[in-house]
């Protein structure tokens, strides 16, 4: 199976001239649920938003289906994100914040029906249409989020601490939630997180993060069993 998406020797400085991404080397297959774990400041959000052409790396290529995509802009690049504040617009209703993306991308309004309505009934909001973003609670807005960034069929979804806005209680849930929707996807997912029983839950592939670097790539099972290193392993809790 080919790699879908591959980031080969990424570089990525702060203004002082330190680098924030060190060396990144990395290759997905289509479909892996990739979750990016690591401690505040290690580089996870830097290594999406310059996946996603919110940034430009000072060094290296990233490729997605064969293609360079670092002069390729954002808008271009067919990618979802889904943010951990969600962004959601509420002066907009349940519909209306799904069906964004598809008018902005000029789909005719049957489409955009049809396609509403298919989100609607995968992310379990039928009967909330007409509800307001106010009106709902913290998980109901997760799920207009999701459905909004998966609506104009993304090639590839990111999603960036989704959960962290919620209490430990609802977080749980949610986790049990969103990844079930995620694993229905025959979609590319990279899914960051601080959290490794979040991060276990969520992708089939994890990498560890660290000061800029990947410390460890490998399956849950395989970072539990076979840590790299005791900084891993503190990391963990093992």
């Amino acid at each position: 199976m080919e790699n879908e998406l591959v980031l080969e020797q990424i570089n990525k400085k702060f203004d002082d001239g330190s680098l924030i991404l060190k060396d990144i080397n990395l290759r997905l297959q289509r479909g892996t649920k990739l979750s990016v774990l690591g401690p505040s400041g290690s580089g996870k959000t830097t290594l999406l938003r310059l996946i996603a052409g919110l940034e430009t790396p000072d060094s290296g290529t990233i490729f997605f289906d064969g293609q360079p995509m670092n002069d390729c802009p954002p808008h271009k690049r067919n990618f979802g994100m889904m943010f951990q504040e969600f962004a959601l617009f509420p002066h907009l209703n349940v519909v209306d914040n799904i069906a964004f993306g598809l008018k902005m991308k000029g789909m005719d309004k049957a489409k955009i029906e049809s396609r509403v309505k298919e989100m609607l009934l995968m992310t379990g909001l039928e009967g909330f249409e007409k509800r307001h973003i106010d009106d709902l609670s913290g998980g109901e807005r997760q799920r207009v989020a999701l459905a909004r960034t998966l609506a104009p069929q993304p090639g590839l979804l990111m999603l960036d601490e989704p959960l962290s806005s919620l209490d430990r209680v609802l977080r749980k849930r949610l986790l049990i939630e969103l990844t079930g929707i995620i694993s229905t996807l025959n979609i590319t997912t990279i899914f960051v997180t601080h959290d490794h029983e979040e991060a276990f839950a969520a992708g089939n592939m994890v990498i560890i993060m660290n000061q800029g670097k990947i410390e460890q790539k490998g399956t849950p099972d395989e970072l539990i069993r076979t840590p790299k290193n005791q900084w891993i392993k503190d990391f963990l809790g093992l």
